[in-house]
């Protein structure tokens, strides 16, 4: 009955601290959700360049899985590449050791821990003020009250444990040595995958040293488990991904598998090292909490620097791990797939923008398909472009079809007002896309009948045509930059558009004057203003991307 009391005594601390800890992370990550998610996705040209921005933003959100969950969506998304991601993991791992140090500020005679309830009963007033700000300061100082709290909570039970006999006489017969320290990685590694929080698994671990229950040897080999357990988070979250998304968790779990058994071996050398660089702090769980935190930084930065001159290595060995059997079937992979299962609203309608800009670069092809069918003559040679004409439309209606399955399944979830926002502005963009794809599938049939019936066009018909065409992609490729920084440039936008709606207005005219005037026959005239009114209807279309877009900042 004893164990029992104290087995749910653990589980209670450990609720506490994990309730905690993710109360601080979702509060941060509210606060700069959509600029972290743009920093990560705009800043990792290099290796370094992602490192540091790894370290910068999991300090700030202090969650490595929020973090490399994101990435993983990201890569999913093609709005990473593999090897852009590879520096951002390993900034992660540094920043993530953060965590133990602040939970280190917690042991001692006066720490962090003491002002825990006073810090909660001052952040209750802002609860009560209807404004978000407020409320997201309140709850990030909950965070840390009750990250605190838990952390007591554990001490306080493992203090339990270590005076049990049974561990008194247990820990001694385990040895030391490299056998015991692998023993108590695989132990590390265990205990983080089950609880899914590296964090916590720190805190049990530093609790149970500070409490004599482990020693510091096997303390610092469970730190390195509990780096290799971690990366069970990205690799969940990647099997509703793409294959990209999979090499990327692989690597991520490479990273700090490798690292691990170099360092399993070198744990004597630097506990050693690290207690005579801390022998004159005179309290013992204080010099054994440095010790932990300077071994877990002290890894994770020598590792980084190791990593990231394999980091092409590192690449290479996850295609071996996650293979394609063929170049199609890794293109039709990269383009996105879903499996109706999401790990994050949040994350999955980042997705939905990957697909959406993955659908505008195909429709930019077909304006060209277009404009080529333009200058065609030879029924073989427009047969080509048709065919290709026709798997390009097929190709949007399928990502059309897949941002719907996503977004339906979103919308299965519970929403914040920000998110539901969100979710209304890609739901209108996204059949708005298609019936773009769709209208250049139909201009792409008129000119072939035109070419059939024997119908031509002036060759000053076929400038205006192309003039228009160029418009067009000239406004896909701004969609396309406004839906990579997920923000509306609207002057920009109306600029496009009212030269798109200038254009039309003018070529109507003239062309009522020419038909008048006999300039061309009335057959080639009904083709020649269909094909503008298509264009112009296509212009507004992709308009509206930016205008949902704006409506969702808005909300």
């Amino acid at each position: 009955m004893i164990w029992i009391k104290w087995f749910l005594s653990v589980l209670g601390g450990l609720g506490v601290f994990l309730f905690g800890m993710r109360t601080l992370s979702d509060a941060i990550r509210r606060a700069s959700a959509t600029p972290f998610r743009q920093f990560l996705s705009s800043v990792t040209q290099s290796t370094w360049v992602g490192t540091v921005t790894g370290f910068f933003v999991t300090s700030l959100i202090q969650s490595s899985s929020a973090v490399t969950v994101t990435l993983v969506s990201l890569v999913n998304a093609g709005l990473l590449t593999i090897r852009e991601s590879v520096g951002v993991l390993l900034g992660t791992n540094v920043g993530t050791t953060i965590t133990a140090w602040l939970i280190v500020l917690s042991l001692g005679g006066f720490s962090l821990s003491d002002l825990a309830l006073p810090l909660a009963g001052l952040a209750v007033p802002l609860l009560l003020l209807d404004r978000r700000i407020p409320k997201q300061i309140a709850d990030i100082v909950f965070g840390f009250a009750l990250l605190f709290i838990g952390l007591d909570l554990l001490k306080d039970q493992m203090a339990v444990l270590g005076a049990q006999e049974l561990f008194a006489t247990l820990l001694p017969n385990l040895g030391e040595g490299l056998g015991s320290n692998v023993l108590f990685l695989l132990l590390g590694a265990g205990l983080t995958a089950l609880i899914q929080s590296s964090s916590a698994a720190t805190a049990l671990t530093l609790a149970a040293l500070v409490s004599g229950v482990i020693n510091l040897e096997h303390a610092l080999a469970m730190v390195l488990g509990e780096n290799i357990g971690t990366t069970l988070t990205a690799n969940l979250a990647a099997v509703v991904g793409n294959r990209a998304s999979k090499r990327v968790a692989r690597i991520h779990f490479l990273i700090n598998a490798l690292g691990s058994v170099w360092m399993v071996g070198l744990i004597p050398l630097l506990a050693d090292g690290l207690s005579g660089v801390f022998a004159g702090v005179d309290d013992p769980e204080v010099r054994s909490g440095y010790v932990m935190a300077s071994f877990h930084t002290t890894f994770n930065v020598f590792n980084g620097l190791l990593m990231s001159l394999l980091s092409e290595n590192l690449v290479s060995l996850s295609k071996k791990l996650v293979w394609s059997t063929s170049s199609q079937q890794e293109v039709a992979l990269s383009e996105g797939t879903f499996t109706g299962r999401i790990v994050d609203a949040r994350l999955t309608m980042e997705e939905v923008l990957g697909d959406f800009r993955r659908s505008g670069g195909t429709l930019k092809r077909m304006v060209s398909g277009v404009e080529e069918l333009l200058g065609l003559v030879d029924p073989g040679e427009r047969s080509d472009v048709l065919n290709q004409m026709a798997k390009w439309g097929e190709r949007t209606s399928e990502g059309a079809q897949l941002v719907s399955s996503k977004l339906e399944a979103v919308a299965q979830e519970e929403l914040s007002p920000e998110l539901s926002a969100r979710l209304s502005a890609l739901s209108a963009i996204n059949p708005a896309m298609e019936r773009v794809g769709d209208a250049l599938v139909n201009m792409s049939w008129q000119l072939d009948a035109k070419g059939r019936q024997g119908v031509y066009f002036l060759p000053k018909q076929r400038t205006s045509l192309i003039e228009m065409l160029r418009l067009l992609k000239e406004a896909l490729t701004l969609m396309d930059r406004n839906l990579r920084q997920n923000a509306a440039d609207l002057d920009a936008v109306a600029d496009v558009e009212g030269k798109i709606n200038a254009l039309t207005e003018r070529l109507r005219e003239k062309h009522l004057r020419d038909l008048d005037k006999g300039k061309y026959p009335a057959s080639s005239g009904v083709f020649y203003n269909d094909l503008v009114n298509e264009l112009e209807k296509c212009g507004d279309r992709v308009a509206s991307v930016a205008t949902h877009l704006a409506s969702e900042g808005d909300a």
